[in-house]
């Protein structure tokens, strides 16, 4: 058991799903481990439970065989390739596709997660369905009472939070209409091929699985799936134990997938900009204040929110990184997506960008 992970995450959340996918398709050691009781409708998450004594309060929370315990996905996945270097990576080979990965996989991570929130906590059929299935699997065998008026407490709490996070009936157009676009996308990328760079799953394969195995399930977006996507409702159903899959990367050279094309547009156009505006918010010292991001004409309102910052100083801070030839041979991607013009490194940012890693 001294090589084994485990991997402590929660039954509605598409982070803990991602990085046990890349667990499994890695073929490294683990154990998936839903604390019971670590979450009861309200409150801080783990409380009482090893996530809090491990000094944690969101999911997935990953220990690795020394022991010790870390939080973040893209980090933990990040530091899982330093550990096992070679061992069915999940980054290309190539920096310049390894670098479109993760703008998708960042994207994926934080922008998706809000259509599904908003779909989650507003439709009438998954205000039924989401908190009783959600508490279900936090709290196992519970009485009847006991479950109700947990899911009730908890669909009190994702209403408020949803409404903060930008779920309102100004945002929903918006919000429903790249749900929309992705699933169009990646129906028609499945037609040529079933993963983004190559034969076999990258990071952002990774990143738009995590979210997905969400919307799979929850009533209204799962049966949105299920009538206008098939082929990318059953991808998700293979994502999730991609074990058996072996394949190659696409040549540096090649051309790029229609998903990938696709995804770096809905990152260029709606993650980058919010993301952007949540930098802004971070320097002008504004972190979890009202804030607007200007996204295909719409004036999107929610809050701003220091993680988001980060992710998006980390990516300029890698893009930065690259070489000049990898940056030159990806700038026309880049601009055609309108991903460039949000990944140069403006003034004041350099200095407020936090180290990177595992928290």
């Amino acid at each position: 058991m001294s090589d084994v992970y485990r991997l402590l995450g929660g039954p509605g959340s598409p982070y803990s799903h991602k990085v046990r996918a890349v667990l499994r398709y890695r073929h490294l050691p683990h154990r998936w481990i839903v604390p019971l009781g670590a979450f009861r409708g309200s409150g801080s998450l783990g409380e009482g439970t090893e996530i809090g004594d491990a000094g944690k309060r969101q999911v997935p929370v990953i220990q690795f065989p020394d022991g010790s315990y870390h939080s973040d996905s893209t980090p933990i996945i990040d530091e899982l390739e330093t550990r096992h270097p070679g061992e069915r990576s999940v980054i290309p080979d190539d920096p310049g596709m390894a670098f479109l990965a993760r703008v998708i996989e960042e994207a994926a991570d934080e922008w998706l997660p809000l259509p599904m929130f908003d779909y989650r906590w507003n439709e009438a059929a998954d205000r039924v369905f989401c908190p009783r299935r959600q508490m279900a699997g936090w709290l196992g065998a519970v009485p009847e009472t006991e479950l109700e008026e947990a899911a009730k407490t908890f669909l009190a709490r994702q209403e408020h939070l949803r409404e903060l996070l930008g779920g309102t009936a100004e945002n929903r157009p918006l919000l429903q209409s790249t749900y929309e676009e992705l699933m169009g996308t990646m129906e028609a990328h499945m037609a040529t091929q079933l993963f983004l760079f190559g034969s076999r799953p990258s990071i952002a394969d990774f990143g738009l699985y995590g979210q997905l195995s969400q919307y799979a399930v929850d009533p209204t977006t799962s049966n949105l799936m299920k009538a206008k996507a098939v082929r990318l409702f059953q991808w998700v159903q293979l994502m999730d134990d991609a074990s058996g899959i072996d394949g190659e990367w696409n040549a540096a050279d090649d051309p790029l997938s229609i998903g990938a094309k696709g995804l770096l547009k809905l990152a260029g156009e709606v993650a980058l900009p919010m993301l952007q505006a949540a930098v802004d918010a971070h320097l002008a010292d504004k972190d979890f204040h009202p804030m607007v991001a200007e996204i295909r004409g719409y004036g999107f309102k929610t809050i701003a929110r220091p993680y988001q910052a980060h992710t998006l100083l980390w990516l300029k801070q890698a893009y930065a990184a690259l070489d000049e030839a990898t940056r030159t041979r990806i700038e026309p991607v880049l601009t055609e997506s309108g991903c460039l013009p949000w990944l140069s490194i403006r003034d004041g940012e350099a200095e407020k960008t936090p180290p990177y890693g595992m928290a």
